[in-house]
């Protein structure tokens, strides 16, 4: 897991976050109101083969990785890595806004 905020992003030649994920594409993602509580994922074990980039836009939650809770509020951004186990969890009082994004595992 990598944690940076909206300060810490330097696009350039295209690409959002090119010094931590080079050349790779984005091939789905989308953005997520979390209901007040809401987890998402709930199942025991959510991973992916591909890197998963989260910039969470309102509220405060966390998001577990890898059986850790990590603290995310509105400016954070946080990138899964492929094969980590991860879900998000929403508080009751400041609901999570999140747009989300996997990359192309081709192009890492």
């Amino acid at each position: 897991m990598k944690r940076l905020t909206i300060r810490d992003l330097k696009p350039k030649g295209g690409r959002l976050l090119p010094d931590i994920l080079g050349e790779a594409k984005i091939t789905g993602g989308g953005v997520y109101v979390f209901k007040p509580g809401e987890t998402a994922h709930p199942e025991p074990r959510h991973v992916h083969d591909v890197d998963e980039v989260f910039i969470f836009i309102q509220g405060s939650g966390v998001i577990p990785i890898d059986g850790k809770d990590y603290p995310v509020k509105a400016g954070d951004v946080v990138i899964v890595a492929a094969g980590e186990d991860h879900h998000t969890r929403s508080s009751v009082d400041d609901p999570l806004v999140a747009a989300w994004y996997v990359m192309d595992r081709s192009s890492l």
